[in-house]
């Protein structure tokens, strides 16, 4: 059982964080829906990225490779789940700041405290995925071309791992840009630049929620 949760497929985590996701929502919580909505989308990422994390964890560069060479779900289904999954997480969190301004004392606090936990999720949900697939498109290339190290140039000898697409990934999240990781294929290129603009994106959006959420507390 442990083998089988460490090891699941991105499409089954992701199935697996949206039934947490909706068992958590529809739970009878002293609230109203938009704050149960946003408490099950944090409880839905937080297996996602549970699950993800432990398998970076578990596997070795060896299996790393093993495991994305078999498997990875195309460019526009991962990018669409994520617009989906972003587009509605903001939406329903800019509502449920707007709201905020009505209230006061804790109730005020506790909105706002699960508002920015919401955009934290998401925001680590996003990179997560870009990282597993940057991932499965490197070793998919290196085993496609034969040639080590496609697509994407690590500095040092080692293979890379789960955890140095995560670093990788998340580097670009932050900065939408690279840094040591050289990309040398044109396929990763364009990961990269869809990754990045998105990454900034949302990275705007979650500064004009901020600025929102402190001019309405003053």
């Amino acid at each position: 059982m442990q083998k089988h949760i460490s090891e699941v497929a991105g499409l089954q985590r992701l199935g697996y964080g949206a039934l947490v996701g909706l068992i958590t929502g529809f739970i009878p919580w002293p609230l109203d829906g938009l704050a149960r909505g946003l408490i099950g989308w944090c409880a839905g990422i937080g297996v996602y990225l549970a699950l993800a994390w432990w398998l970076a964890e578990s596997f070795d560069a060896k299996r790393t490779r093993a495991r994305s060479q078999a498997q990875d779900q195309p460019n526009v289904l991962i990018l669409g789940v994520m617009l989906m999954a972003v587009g509605v997480s903001v939406a329903v969190i800019a509502m449920l700041l707007r709201q905020v301004k009505q209230m006061d004392g804790i109730e005020r606090a506790a909105h706002i405290a699960l508002g920015m936990a919401a955009l934290g999720a998401s925001w680590l949900m996003i990179h997560t995925i870009y990282a597993f697939h940057y991932a499965h498109r490197y070793y998919q290339e290196e085993r496609d071309n034969r040639v080590a190290g496609a697509g994407l140039d690590f500095p040092g000898k080692l293979d890379p791992d789960y955890f140095d697409f995560l670093y990788f990934s998340f580097v670009v999240g932050m900065t939408s840009q690279v840094s040591d990781v050289q990309v040398t294929s044109r396929e990763m290129r364009r990961i990269t630049l869809v990754h990045s603009v998105l990454a900034f994106a949302f990275n705007m959006l979650v500064l004009a929620l901020s600025i929102n959420v402190v001019a309405g507390a003053l």
